[in-house]
């Protein structure tokens, strides 16, 4: 049987389903969903998940700088989430649905691995940081306007935004940041 990854197939470990309560023997974390009029498409919790849990692992073909360049500039390509000094993933899985907050509930466990940074609720949207990853060279350096809405939002982010001081994203993150961005990080004498 092929099921996607971070599921749990109830049956296949011995438990009885009981079909009046759950019409699938199998257990998701999240679900793609239409997040609302400023988003698009979104991901959100299938059930309450708590915090440090693993929720996806970014899948996809590796791609270094050029090629992430020529894919945005040439063919408005902009998703992709960096796993390395200079190395992306263009991701085929549903890791391309989760959505920037200035507020989010998901971290990294590892470059590429989402895990939740609080508990989450069932029916909430799961989100991250799009500065949390992203530490381009001077030659591509970005800045987007946020439409998150929260409480905190800084109305425009870059990749440069974990780099600032005045922001303290570094501290705010700790813990949920990849290991290449907390090296560059140190380097520029941050932390």
């Amino acid at each position: 049987m092929n099921i996607a990854p971070y599921t749990l197939n109830l049956n296949s470990i011995g438990v009885e389903v009981n079909k009046d309560i759950a019409h699938s023997p199998v257990l998701s974390l999240y679900y793609v969903h239409k997040a609302g009029c400023t988003h698009g498409t979104g991901l959100f919790a299938a059930r309450n998940i708590y915090k440090n849990e693993e929720i996806i692992k970014v899948i996809g073909p590796v791609v270094g700088e050029q090629v992430a360049d020529i894919l945005y500039s040439s063919y408005g390509i902009d998703v992709l989430i960096q796993v390395g000094t200079k190395k992306w993933i263009l991701p085929s899985n549903e890791t391309r649905f989760i959505n920037h907050s200035c507020e989010p509930n998901l971290g990294f466990k590892a470059a590429g691995m989402f895990v939740t940074m609080c508990d989450i609720k069932k029916g909430e949207e799961l989100t991250w940081d799009y500065s949390m990853c992203e530490i381009n060279g001077s030659d591509y350096n970005w800045t987007i306007d946020c439409l998150c809405k929260t409480k905190s939002c800084r109305g425009k982010i870059s990749n440069l935004d974990i780099f600032k001081k005045d922001l303290r994203l570094a501290q705010k993150y700790k813990g949920y940041l990849p290991r290449f961005v907390l090296k560059e990080i140190s380097r520029r004498g941050l932390i």
